[in-house]
């Protein structure tokens, strides 16, 4: 099979289907949280969803899938398909953000592998970013065989959130530091990057549903992740490395009578 045909064969059994579950409807807000602004920034970052549906459905209705005759045919039918195809990623992850805050799910805790699942995310980062052909970070991964109690899917999420955010931070020219350490009581991951840091504006206000310092952020990826790891009775925190960049750190507990012998 060629590569386009393989593109389209993957656009069309996993990309379609996750652009027609975006068609999405009016939404009932229910708030976890009592803070004011909350209803109104899930509003808005809803509404300019909605506006970015619209646009990929259109883009969707004028691409032809089977264009290739020609190589450079082709090349532009794997662009549109690999733009549309992040785009309509974009918007789920958006979607799942929005419904943590809105209504976070109910956890439902296992034994989950931290190394396990930072090194599937860089892999995943990696693969990503060679099919866009977009230069990454380096990536260092420390990071203990250390087990959590937790609800898996939770935690993939917050992980994936501040890795996503680390690799910008720290451009391709820059470093992401995976660490972890291991407590009688707890688990503490670390994901630093080796970017321009945070201003003190930015750390009062980084985890509060609507703030962003990206020119098309939505502001509730990381208000999200604050959200899953209180559910989780964690904390998390982030403060500027001493030489340069951002760390965040996510404690989470080992409640006693669910601690594993090492």
């Amino acid at each position: 099979m060629r590569a386009d045909d393989a593109l389209t064969a993957e656009f069309r059994q996993r990309i379609l289907p996750m652009v027609d579950q975006t068609r999405i409807g009016p939404v009932a807000l229910r708030p976890p949280m009592a803070r004011g602004g909350l209803p109104t920034v899930i509003t808005s970052t809803v509404e300019r969803l909605r506006q970015r549906i619209e646009r990929l459905h259109a883009d969707l209705d004028s691409t032809d899938l089977d264009a290739t005759d020609t190589e450079q045919a082709r090349r532009h039918h794997q662009r549109q398909l690999r733009q549309l195809a992040d785009e309509a990623e974009a918007i789920a992850r958006t979607l799942h953000h929005v419904s943590d805050l809105v209504a976070p799910r109910a956890t439902s805790r296992q034994w989950v592998e931290t190394r396990s699942v930072l090194e599937g995310l860089v892999g995943d980062a990696i693969r990503e970013g060679r099919e866009r052909g977009s230069p990454l970070p380096t990536f260092l991964i420390d990071v203990d065989d250390g087990l959590l109690h937790a609800d898996p899917a939770m935690i993939r999420s917050v992980l994936r959130t501040l890795v996503t955010n680390a690799i910008e931070a720290a451009g391709p020219s820059g470093e992401v530091v995976l660490t972890s350490v291991q407590y009688a009581d707890a688990l503490e991951i670390e994901v630093a990057d080796s970017g321009t840091g945070l201003t003190n504006h930015a750390k009062a206000w980084l985890f509060e549903p609507g703030f962003t310092t990206k020119p098309a952020g939505t502001g509730v990826a990381l208000a999200a992740a604050r959200v899953l790891i209180d559910e989780l009775g964690g904390s998390i925190e982030a403060v500027n490395c001493p030489e340069g960049g951002t760390a965040f750190t996510i404690r989470l507990p080992i409640p006693q009578g669910h601690r594993m012998a090492a």
